[in-house]
């Protein structure tokens, strides 16, 4: 495991044509970024480089020299454009020579045309980790030159590797803490206030500013990031008070997955809003409790009432089956000119809250889910075959 210091940085080199032009987005920036931070390992550079050896090499030589670990990604395979593993060997005078173990893993493996995934820097070393996801040892080991780790450019090959290797990069000296506040006021309301948190707090923290177009319940997004736990507090509590009154919206970002907790919480707070959430939830429960999921769905026309219902449902279920992998069946019931927003609302909502299947069926005999909630009546519960149109 990595030796605790108070500093562990970060370079990370991304390769490939495809992505300076276009073809591919780059997810595994990202996603290396989060998971090297998580790690106590703070991410000082992030550069792009084509497929091109002595572009690749100069930046390899450069970074190793400045940061404390270096992370390529892609450039690893047997065809032309894979060049990662001469590049680097060219960035430290190396020579291109078969390894033994790789040798022994390729024909484990299986395949023809795998001769180049054998060839690597003289000085290389191999990392053995295992599967985060099953478990097993991976076949095929991460190799490493010096300080400089080459990770495939495959997403999710790359994301089980560093997942299977990540005592390689944890820090135990550093843990990174996080808030974000937000603000329903705009950025240049608050510049100068932000101006003067960060003189006053200096490098304890740093203070991010995000204004926001599309949200309906913010206009800016505040972030205090330190390795720091009390600077962070000190922080927000500096910002609550220097803030314009009722500038702070009590904003969840991830409220889809606190469904479960939130609903239950307004359904026990006897208010009156909270009794009609109550009374909706008992008759979902009934529902859960006398069908199984395969056999319920949800009717969806776009309407108040029917969001409610989606949302409600989704956190009925949560509670209930909180591991459960079963898609919620959701009844789309589609005009012929339907609202755009309506189109992507939905598509948004599948997306954030997971596990859920949208239909325009022509047909189907289930468990149709219909609901007052606004007048506070109590879930009728409807059973029977719903004819539709499925348009295109």
């Amino acid at each position: 495991m990595a030796t605790p210091r108070k500093n562990v940085t970060a370079g990370i080199i991304i390769i490939g044509d495809e992505i300076l032009k276009g073809y591919t987005q780059d997810t595994n920036t990202y996603f290396l970024c989060r998971t090297l931070r998580s790690m106590g390992v703070r991410v000082s550079r992030i550069s792009v480089v084509p497929d091109e050896v002595m572009a690749i090499a100069e930046e390899v030589a450069s970074f190793s020299a400045r940061f404390t670990h270096v992370l390529t990604s892609g450039g690893i395979g047997p065809t032309h454009d894979d060049i990662t593993f001469e590049a680097v060997a060219q960035a430290f005078g190396d020579k291109l020579q078969p390894h033994p173990e790789l040798e022994k893993a390729v024909r484990a493996l299986g395949g023809t045309g795998q001769e180049k995934l054998v060839q690597v820097p003289s000085t290389a070393c191999l990392h053995y980790g295992t599967d985060p996801e099953t478990g097993v040892p991976f076949r095929f080991p991460l190799v490493s030159v010096r300080n400089v780790y080459l990770f495939p450019g495959i997403p999710e090959l790359q994301q089980r590797v560093l997942g299977g290797l990540s005592s390689l990069f944890r820090n135990e000296g550093v843990q990174f803490h996080l808030r974000e506040l937000y603000l329903t006021v705009e950025e240049s309301a608050v510049a100068s206030i932000l101006t003067e948190a960060q003189a006053h707090f200096g490098r304890r923290l740093g203070i991010g500013s995000y204004p926001e177009w599309s949200s309906n319940y913010y206009r800016v997004k505040l972030t205090l990031d330190s390795d720091e736990e009390a600077a962070v507090e000190e922080a927000k509590a500096y910002l609550t008070a220097h803030l314009p009154p009722g500038a702070l919206v009590p904003f969840v970002p991830n409220a889809v997955e606190k469904a479960g907790e939130a609903v239950y919480k307004l359904a026990q707070s006897g208010t009156p809003l909270g009794k009609k959430v109550a009374g909706a939830l008992k008759t979902m429960e009934e529902a859960l409790s006398r069908y199984s999921l395969t056999q319920l769905c949800v009717g969806f026309n776009g309407g108040k009432d029917c969001t409610a219902l989606l949302h409600l449902f989704h956190a009925a279920v949560q509670r209930k089956f909180p591991e459960h992998k079963v898609p919620l069946k959701i009844l789309y019931i589609r005009s012929i000119s339907p609202f755009p927003e309506l189109e992507q609302f939905l598509k948004e909502t599948a997306k954030r809250t997971g596990h859920i299947e949208t239909s325009g069926i022509s047909s189907v005999s289930c468990l149709f889910l219909t609901v007052s909630y606004m007048t506070g009546a109590t879930l009728p519960l409807e059973v029977g075959r719903i004819q539709r149109r499925m348009w295109p």
